[in-house]
């Protein structure tokens, strides 16, 4: 790509690459999630399905793939095949490990020799020296978006060329390099024929979250092998990408290290796709100044940069076998720039872990490399000053939710980051903090992770003409709602390193009384009540505050009554299986809701809604305009979920349907924009709103200080100062009689992370961003938060439930 193309002209087709992203988005067109079907016996036998194939060219059927990697394994000394994991849909993911027949057989010596990169980064650095045989893993990531076919069908040309040839290219591969392939990344979606998995997730925007059975898969692979190299294999773009990618750089990175080699090897690509296909390339870093970034970890290359990886994704140009070829090319040149540069490239990979395990300061991207690219890389934005630690208490009074904090110490260390405990009581900023607290000490090989994972993140909106890919700002504790302590200066706490976290332990508070009340603090206590309520236990649900045995208890409380059959086991039931406090009361409270399991239809919406509720216990069926539009029937649903469609977007049929089902005393949700807006179309409630956001609005995303109500209905119980996620910034601007407020944005400086120009000078500050009213019988809620974006804030998963259980009559 010339380098005088114009920043404009480049803008603007970085923002038609996203145009064409947003019109793929799962809720638009995705199949309807088709399951494998049942097999048994070895991995290779395999069942037919209906699948559907490339319409470019003849590609390897997902029911072909093992047979095929079966007959190489047997074949050649040079190949192992695994089973990895299942994928959501139940498909295997196949890894493949070849390299030359000698280093086969000592797979977990070169495992252990990884893993002393972060045991002793300095010793490992001295058995480079040592051990000139040394192997470097090298990992291809074969099409985590299903419909992007060529990343399979080259992986498995690169298994075979590997598997059978002699040449001198092969065997100098061979013997400098172990590679581990995952074949087929996404079973679900090449049997489909769709982006998404079975559960309609973009695997490719998971990682960090790890919310599905695939990304997982791969995480573990990452954390045994630590691989020096990852390609991640996509379609289309036409020069072929080839990254690095565009500033800005996430500075959890070791960026310095990072690029001078991933530079070089993508040079290394783009020379080798010439010479065998005559095809140029596309660098971002070189060819782009922006709207191609690394920022977030949700990335397979990004997320394994945080492993130490060269991590690269790249984007064939064509549906054909040209573009299976292009694959092949430079994934070729790739491994053989390893294979002649590995020695120099793994003493910079051991260095990351180096600076991190003795606490030693990044340094900014050198200027010899700055002055080979024409573009602006925001360099100081490349480095940062890490805490000393992260301190998580582990129970409540300092955790609302020990089940959350639980659940980020777990996954901190799913995601090899080093935890430990205290060993004794101590005080940080004048807060006490209990034997057992969980510490995240940053002196440690992957700081960078763990510091991604933790932070708070930061406010990139600083300039207005950035263009950014996905999303740039997210937050585990926050978004969790995870009480966390920064340490910026060593104390002396004595501590211990654990590999898991303890489970939450609950109590039964009281004797045997009339009732028995827990609250709704918690993702466990929504999903022991959808639980209780399926096994037909009565559950009662508090409209106002209440007062018993002594105990204070808020709005959106949970009673259990004592008269029906077992009630003192099922209290004990809800202490020891899920962890909460359960308090005997003498009844439930005047006014409360009889509670009973609610039908729930999402209109097309994203996957993290649905999943979101399933996870908490709910019911829900997944409708599409098409249904409405052809006038069904919604009279059985309780509650309509929308964050996709407009009003505007249905036809006369479907308005109608839904006009039935509201008059019927059917309750709204709307989430987002897309939510709110069709609301608003179809009158729902009397509101004005406004949007802060250009026409490609999901720029503008990011993590919000909310100030929630703890006393309303749909916020009940929540922090009053506390957080939210957006995905494109929506907020009320009046609102008419009888609308209640649960949560409004902060009123001061309300933006945490992310990316948002103007949030500061838009008036958005204060404003009112969820909201509910009553339409005759019906209730309607439309939140500005999105609370369950792609499954990752879980704080705000409950409120979604509140939202539901608020319609109850």
């Amino acid at each position: 790509m010339s380098r005088t193309r114009s920043k404009a002209r480049i803008r603007y087709y970085v923002l038609a690459i996203l145009c064409v992203a947003m019109l793929i988005a799962p809720g638009s067109v995705m199949a309807r999630p088709l399951a494998a079907p049942p097999t048994e016996g070895p991995w290779w036998e395999t069942v037919p399905e209906a699948e559907v194939p490339s319409p470019g060219y003849d590609s390897i059927l997902y029911s072909e793939i093992a047979p095929k990697l079966r007959e190489i394994e047997v074949n050649s000394n040079r190949v192992k095949v695994e089973v990895m994991g299942q994928s959501a849909g139940g498909r295997n993911l196949f890894l493949v490990t070849v390299s030359a027949p000698e280093a086969m057989g000592r797979l977990g010596q070169y495992q252990a020799i990884r893993q002393t990169m972060l045991k002793d980064p300095e010793r490992a650095q001295e058995m480079v020296d040592e051990f000139g045989d040394f192997k470097v893993p090298f990992y291809i990531h074969g099409s985590v978006h299903g419909d992007e076919y060529p990343g399979v069908d080259a992986a498995i040309r690169l298994i075979e060329t590997l598997a059978y040839d002699d040449s001198e290219e092969v065997q100098m591969i061979l013997d400098n390099v172990i590679l581990l392939v995952n074949v087929v990344a996404n079973p679900d979606g090449r049997v489909m024929g769709i982006r998404h998995n079975a559960n309609g997730f973009d695997l490719n925007r998971d990682f960090i979250t790890l919310s599905q059975p695939e990304t997982r898969a791969t995480v573990r692979v990452f954390t045994e092998w630590n691989p020096m190299v990852v390609l991640d294999l996509h379609g289309f773009i036409d020069p072929m990408l080839i990254e690095p990618c565009t500033p800005p750089h996430n500075p959890n990175y070791e960026y310095d290290l990072y690029i001078q080699w991933a530079y070089d090897q993508a040079l290394a690509m783009e020379a080798e796709l010439f010479a065998q296909e005559g095809l140029e390339a596309l660098i971002p870093i070189r060819d782009w100044p922006d709207g191609w970034d690394d920022w977030p970890p949700i990335f397979t290359p990004m997320y394994a940069m945080y492993h130490g990886a060269y991590g690269h994704t790249l984007e064939t140009p064509l549906d054909t076998d040209t573009g299976v070829a292009a694959h092949y090319a430079a994934v070729w040149g790739a491994l053989k720039f390893v294979s002649e540069n590995r020695a120099w490239m793994i003493r910079d990979q051991i260095e990351i872990f180096r600076r991190g395990f003795l606490d030693l300061p990044q340094l900014a991207i050198p200027q010899e490399i700055l002055d080979e690219i024409e573009w602006d890389q925001y360099n100081h934005l490349t480095t940062i000053d890490f805490p000393t630690a992260y301190v998580i208490p582990a129970e409540a009074p300092l955790q609302q939710s020990p089940h959350e904090a639980a659940r980020l110490v777990d996954l901190l260390i799913f995601n090899d980051v080093q935890v430990e405990r205290a060993d004794r009581a101590f005080t940080l900023d004048g807060v006490d903090y209990p034997r057992g607290t969980y510490i995240v000490w940053m002196d440690q090989p992957k700081r960078g992770l763990a510091n991604t994972i933790l932070w708070a993140g930061w406010d990139i909106s600083y300039d207005p003409g950035l263009t950014m890919y996905d999303i740039s700002g997210w937050s585990h504790p926050l978004l969790w709602g995870v009480s966390q302590a920064v340490m910026e200066e060593r104390m002396d706490v004595r501590t211990h390193p654990v590999t898991g976290a303890d489970e939450p332990q609950g109590s039964v508070v009281g004797q045997r009384m009339r009732a028995y009340a827990y609250l709704p603090t918690s993702n466990a206590a929504i999903k022991a009540t959808n639980d209780l309520l399926a096994r037909g236990i009565e559950v009662y649900r508090a409209e106002e505050p209440f007062t018993a045995s002594g105990h204070e208890f808020g709005v959106g409380t949970f009673i259990l009554q004592a008269g029906q059959g077992q009630a003192m086991s099922i209290a004990n039931e809800l202490a020891s299986q899920y962890g909460l406090d359960v308090f005997a009361v003498d009844g439930p409270p005047e006014g409360a809701t009889l509670m009973y399991e609610q039908q729930i239809a999402l209109f097309d919406t994203g996957p993290g809604v649905g999943f979101a509720l399933k996870e908490l216990g709910f019911d829900c069926d997944m409708l599409y305009k098409s249904d409405l539009d052809e006038g069904m029937d919604l009279t059985g649903y309780d509650v309509f979920i929308d964050d996709w469609w407009w009003w505007e977007d249905l036809g006369p049929e479907g308005q109608a349907s839904f006009e039935a089902f509201l008059d019927g005393g059917g309750d709204y949700i709307g989430i987002g924009p897309e939510g709110i807006y069709f609301a608003y179309g179809a009158n729902l409630l009397d509101f004005d709103y406004e949007i802060g956001h250009p026409w490609y609005y999901w720029s503008h995303n990011g993590v919000l200080n909310i100030d929630y109500d703890p006393t309303d209905l749909v916020a009940a119980q929540y922090p009053a100062d506390s957080h939210g996620f957006i995905y494109g910034s929506v907020w009320f601007t009046s609102l008419g009689p009888g609308i209640d407020v649960s949560a409004s944005i902060d009123g001061g400086a309300f933006f945490v992370s992310g990316y948002w120009p103007g949030w500061d000078t838009i008036g958005a500050a204060g404003q009112p961003i969820v909201v509910h009213g009553t339409v005759d019988s019906s209730e309607v809620t439309l939140m500005g938060i999105n609370p369950t974006f792609r499954a990752h804030p879980e704080h705000t998963f409950r409120i979604l439930a509140n939202a539901i259980y608020n319609g109850l009559e």
